[in-house]
């Protein structure tokens, strides 16, 4: 030790230990000692010579001989760098977290901020849509949408790409029906195969399971994104969703998945790179197909994290199939006693029923308003949580449309104290959230305060009028 510290003298005893260290360096130096003769336990401490920057490891082992500790022997060393280079790691580990934290809570933010104006350019655009716009107006409204629509998607990768970096997301483990699911996933896109002229076609082997255990939400997320990418990417010809048993095992099943297409196809060097962040298979991709070049890295992360993986077969001008594996449970649920709630585009009458619609951004107002008059909703509105709580008690409503982000009370407080009141038809009252924030993030939330559903901002009216009906009928 006083060698280390340029000390000329060669013994050293436990008494020079008190001289030596800061704080209990001495006492757990002799309770060291103690142990390792008693005890025949080896020691490991760490020391802080005084009046100086260092740091000390000392270590004692003991030998025993016929059941007795004959000496103690140790070493020490100088950790003075090995110390300071963890505190370091530590400090830029400390910073990275903030910075993870602050790029997360201002994308956060940002998408807030983005979906509010983002919900009025929507709306209103699939409102003139509906209010028999002029031949020569039609194109340019349909314009105004797709592009409305694909900022929309970028905004939403962006997001989602964020979350995955930073940690923060999860997975169910629920009851679903797959069969429905997928069938869901083609009628999601059907429409937009149909107008490019391309078959659509979906197979099951027969010997998969109908109803498993899993995260659906994410299953149709990777679906839509492989099927949204093969229809984008393909002119003419075909897009095939194929699910086959990979092997069951108990109560697991291994399905392999696949999504192909006969579109521009990719090139052989370029399979690996396409997974990658913010990249295309060309430079002139984007250009031509737009995107952020996020789609497929945020899907093949969500299939890594679920325990599967994802590989391309493809031809260049002969198109691409893309390949996953994934392992679920099977469920003991029938088929029956699970449904995803199917979305309505007849936009049938609800006339009859009164609504409050609680929202404190007027243009969110008129455009949601709009649409609900449509349907022969009678509206009456609130502004904030507080006169919506009043509002509720004073007024009989069929449901409440509740924004969450408001002044004065949110909407998490306002549910809560509707949900308090002692009167029964304030607990089973329907409360609808809108809201423009990452539902992953809030969805602990949204239960928490007795919230019946959600629809995300920007709403579509099939969704909102589906949600609706769904709680009133």
């Amino acid at each position: 030790m006083k060698l280390l510290l340029g000390i000329n003298e060669e013994t050293t005893s436990l008494n020079d230990a008190a001289i030596l260290y800061e704080d209990n360096g001495a006492e757990l130096i002799r309770e060291g000692m103690k142990n390792a003769i008693e005890n025949q336990l080896p020691y490991n401490i760490e020391l802080i010579p005084k009046g100086t920057q260092k740091c000390f490891r000392s270590i004692g082992i003991p030998i025993v001989e016929n059941g007795k500790t004959i000496r103690v022997v140790g070493a020490v060393t100088d950790i003075t760098e090995i110390k300071q280079a963890e505190r370091e790691l530590l400090m830029a580990k400390q910073v990275a977290e903030n910075a993870a934290l602050a790029k997360q809570q201002f994308l956060s933010n940002m998408s807030h901020e983005i979906r509010t104006p983002m919900n009025a350019v929507i709306g209103m655009t699939n409102l003139l849509l509906q209010e028999n716009p002029k031949p020569d107006q039609i194109d340019s409204l349909k314009i105004l949408k797709f592009s409305s629509e694909n900022l929309l998607d970028l905004i939403n990768d962006v997001l989602d790409y964020s979350k995955i970096e930073s940690g923060k997301i999860s997975f169910e483990q629920i009851d679903f029906n797959l069969i429905e699911l997928v069938n869901n996933v083609k009628e999601t896109h059907c429409l937009a195969a149909k107008e490019k002229g391309l078959k659509f076609k979906v197979k099951v082997d027969s010997d998969l399971p109908t109803m498993i255990i899993g995260d659906p939400t994410r299953l149709t997320q990777i679906l839509n994104n492989l099927v949204s990418n093969a229809i984008k990417f393909t002119s003419s010809g075909s897009v095939i969703i194929d699910l086959s048993l990979n092997r069951a095992v108990g109560n697991l099943v291994d399905i392999d998945f696949a999504v192909t297409d006969t579109g521009i196809g990719i090139d052989a060097d370029k399979k690996d790179y396409i997974f990658e962040s913010f990249t295309q298979a060309s430079s002139d991709t984007n250009r031509v197909f737009g995107g952020t070049g996020l789609g497929l890295a945020i899907t093949k992360k969500i299939i890594e994290l679920l325990g599967g993986s994802i590989s391309v077969k493809s031809t260049v001008g002969m198109g691409a199939s893309f390949l996953f594996n994934l392992q679920f449970k099977k469920s003991k649920k029938k088929a029956g006693d699970i449904s995803v709630p199917g979305v309505v585009s007849d936009f049938s009458s609800l006339a009859g029923y009164k609504i409050l619609l609680v929202e404190d951004n007027e243009i969110n107002v008129i455009v949601a308003r709009k649409f609900m008059q449509k349907w022969g909703l009678h509206i009456d509105c609130a502004v904030n949580g507080t006169e919506a709580v009043e509002k509720v008690i004073d007024n009989h409503y069929d449901l409440v449309l509740m924004d969450l982000e408001m002044p004065k009370m949110d909407g998490y407080e306002a549910t809560k104290v509707i949900r308090s009141i002692g009167d029964d038809k304030f607990k089973q009252l329907p409360i609808i959230a809108l809201t423009a924030s990452l539902l992953t993030e809030i969805n602990k939330q949204i239960l928490e305060a007795g919230i019946d559903d959600y629809v995300a901002k920007p709403f579509s009216p099939t969704e909102l009028h589906s949600k609706i009906r769904q709680y009133l009928h």
